[in-house]
């Protein structure tokens, strides 16, 4: 073992005079260690709400769009489904239609979108085994029977709105908080009602369509606004809800990786021609990602300055170390020991100060997380954040660099005492003895 480390634990070591130095060596190793377990704790936190939410997303928002840029529907959606599908990097196209509608269940209205899905597409298989589904799925395709929307029912007096007895049901699959807010159950009766135009005298005037679904399924994905203001749909039967016969509004994707919706959309623009855009699912959710990210570098300010708050300890602690053994150094200087050797037995206090203190930080932040995920402590309200609980998510990079920059302001924090003390001249220390 080399002199400097040995006398740098000799240092540390609580003795009775220096009572006061181990006080103040404790509170920085204390400090230090929980600063590194509310990083901790702070990165799983984000990293987790963040997955959290992104993989919430990605269960109700398709990673790639396609859309006619004037809005327009895109009549020959079946021919270009099928290119699309052969693009490298693309794992399932399909056609869908949204339409923005008002649900009414017995007098209650809600808005609503609904999601005309192409139920021959092995897509919405996929997409449905991904969510939980009160009722029998299997009940795909969603309509029953060929019901014409009622075009021609003017709108009631009062609020509630139902449809005409001569209307035939669709089936429709409802979000379970839209259920919820309706008061819709399996097997209920929900009536739709969409917007369209018609040319009068006047000019252009709303016309109101009305069309009757019979609740096969009740579905649950774990993202609050999406289960609060979707509904599916079969594809035909959206096509007559918005009068779009043969038409679909948007040719949604699926793809292999999520990071390269920006190199594969290029690829569909180019076969699809001109007059289409795309959109892809970080375009969509941008600003949500972004106030995300200012939240986590804020975090991560607000807790590195709690850590260097507590290294703070050790310029404190070395200090009075120094003024305490002005005479050792002094010995030490007269033995030979140069003044490199005592000002890293200085820096090697404060170097065992922060390993100290990051590794008590590491374990405790580690175990807090594992508590705090076993038992689902970190609730949330599902209505702000739509999510109900956080997974704090560690990640091992995450560690090593909280650990590095804890250690690296804890080497700062010992050069001002360790140059005080190579600097300390040994005749004149010993001269007061």
């Amino acid at each position: 073992m080399a002199y400097e480390f040995f006398i740098a634990l000799r240092y540390l070591r609580a003795k009775r005079r220096q009572t006061a130095v181990s006080v103040i060596t404790a509170v920085a190793v204390t400090g230090i260690s929980v600063g590194v377990a509310a990083l901790i704790i702070a990165q799983a936190m984000i990293g987790g709400f963040r997955s959290n939410v992104q993989e919430k997303i990605l269960q109700g928002t398709d990673h790639l769009n396609l859309l006619k840029e004037d809005n327009s529907g895109i009549e020959n959606y079946q021919e270009l489904t099928e290119r699309i599908r052969q693009i490298s990097g693309v794992r399932a196209a399909s056609a869908t239609i949204y339409a923005p509608v008002l649900l009414s269940v017995g007098g209650q209205l809600e808005q609503a979108v609904l999601k005309g899905v192409d139920t021959t597409a092995g897509q919405v298989a996929e997409e449905f085994a991904s969510i939980s589904i009160e009722g029998n799925p299997s009940l795909l395709p969603l309509q029953t029977g060929q019901p014409q929307p009622l075009s021609n029912v003017e709108p009631a007096d009062s609020p509630q709105v139902e449809a005409s007895p001569e209307s035939t049901s669709e089936t429709i699959i409802i979000g379970r908080q839209l259920a919820r807010l309706l008061g819709a159950k399996l097997n209920s009766q929900v009536t739709a009602v969409s917007v369209a135009t018609r040319l009068t005298p006047a000019g252009l005037q709303p016309r109101p369509r009305y069309t009757q679904f019979h609740v096969a399924g009740i579905f649950d994905s774990g993202w609050y606004q999406y289960d609060a203001k979707w509904a599916y749909i079969s594809l035909a039967a959206a096509q007559r809800l918005t009068g779009n016969h043969n038409t679909a509004g948007v040719i949604r994707m699926k793809v292999s990786d999520i990071y390269q919706v920006d190199e594969i959309g290029k690829k569909v623009r180019a076969i699809s021609g001109e007059g289409f855009v795309t959109t892809d699912w970080q375009e969509l959710n941008r600003p949500l990602f972004a106030a995300l990210q200012l939240q986590h570098r804020v975090i991560i300010v607000f807790f590195t300055l709690l850590i260097v708050i507590a290294a703070l300890n050790i310029i404190t602690t070395l200090t009075m170390m120094v003024i305490e053994k002005h005479r050792d150094i002094a010995i030490l200087r007269a033995q030979g020991a140069t003044p490199q050797a005592i000002r890293r037995i200085f820096l090697l206090q404060g170097l065992i100060i922060g390993i100290v203190g990051v590794g008590i930080g590491l374990a405790f932040g580690l175990a807090l997380c594992w508590i705090a995920n076993r038992y689902r402590l970190i609730s949330i309200p599902a209505e702000i954040y739509s999510v109900s609980h956080i997974t704090l998510k560690v990640q091992a990079l995450d560690c090593i660099w909280i650990a590095a920059i804890a250690i690296v302001i804890s080497l700062l924090a010992t050069l001002y005492p360790a140059r005080a003390a190579a600097q300390l001249p040994p005749v004149e220390a010993l001269h007061h003895e």
